[in-house]
């Protein structure tokens, strides 16, 4: 039976030993500098031990998975290092999509194996179903020795691997973010927007809800090209000029619509929009 820590009783750290327990792997150590939150995450996982301790998750053996911050990382592996008992053939994985496995240099100096192993996915609380790591994809990177128990990690969830190379981390990490993170203000932009017509804040998301899922569903089924609609799209010159003059009270929005807009505009010439269009439409976006 797999066996592994969690140091990290944050939202992901949480989740992913709550699903790894479910798929039969034994949870030793849940380890936070924080008590109560290292208890709540052990009562969301319903196995382990709740510590606050490093040594904890040292003592525990098996895989160990570092769930913290970024700026954490580092600390994490030093004081995990500092542990007593061996890490000698043991695997340890951190979480951030940005930091190469060689921030776990500590631990690998006292003959651990490291790797990152980042989930492409988003978790909005501690409790989130498991079911939300099927079919995901996980960015893994390191030792290639580390790669075997990484891998059991990714095939007992249900997802898939994609290797990267250390160089490589920022700007794959930058592209889920735009993803994911921008995606959540270019949403409130647009419900500001709307509350200019009236519409509650807290309304929005229910209202918008439908449109983004479904603009989402037509990106999986059809591919970005075939799935992008709308005015920019169609070259809709006359439109697109309404809608910069009704955002002239909001320059923040207008200033996302523009941005925006003229990525919107290379896809739509990439697909075909007739390069007449495609001049008169960059000419306005770029306000000349």
């Amino acid at each position: 039976m797999k066996t592994f820590s969690i140091v990290g009783a944050g939202r992901l750290g949480t989740a992913l030993g709550a699903a790894l327990a479910r798929r039969g792997w034994l949870a030793g150590a849940i380890v936070d500098r924080d008590a109560r939150a290292a208890r709540e995450s052990r009562r969301i996982i319903g196995r382990g031990r709740a510590s606050t301790s490093y040594a904890a998750a040292a003592k525990a053996g098996g895989t160990v998975i570092i769930a913290v911050p970024d700026d954490a990382v580092g600390g994490a592996a030093a004081a995990l290092a500092r542990a007593p008992g061996s890490w000698a053939g043991r695997t340890v994985v951190h979480t951030s999509g940005l930091l190469p496995a060689g921030v776990l240099a500590p631990l690998a100096a006292r003959g651990a194996w490291v790797a990152s192993l980042h989930p492409v996915q988003s978790f909005s609380r501690k409790d989130i179903p498991p079911s939300i790591f099927a079919g995901i994809t996980w960015g893994l990177e390191g030792d290639a020795a580390a790669f075997e128990e990484a891998e059991a990690i990714v095939r007992a969830l249900r997802g898939n691997i994609l290797l990267l190379s250390a160089m490589n981390k920022a700007v794959y990490h930058a592209a889920c973010t735009l993803a994911s993170n921008a995606l959540v203000a270019l949403e409130w932009t647009a419900a500001n927007v709307l509350g200019k017509a009236g519409v509650p804040e807290e309304d929005a998301p229910g209202m918008l809800g439908p449109l983004v899922q479904g603009t989402l569903q037509n990106v999986k089924s059809s591919g970005l090209e075939k799935a992008l609609t709308g005015p920019v799209a169609r070259g809709d010159v006359a439109t697109v000029r309404k809608h910069l003059a009704a955002l002239e009270g909001d320059p923040a929005a207008r200033e996302v619509y523009a941005v925006l807009g003229k990525q919107v505009l290379r896809l739509a010439e990439r697909r075909g929009l007739p390069q007449g269009r495609v001049r008169a439409l960059r000419r306005l976006l770029e306000g000349r």
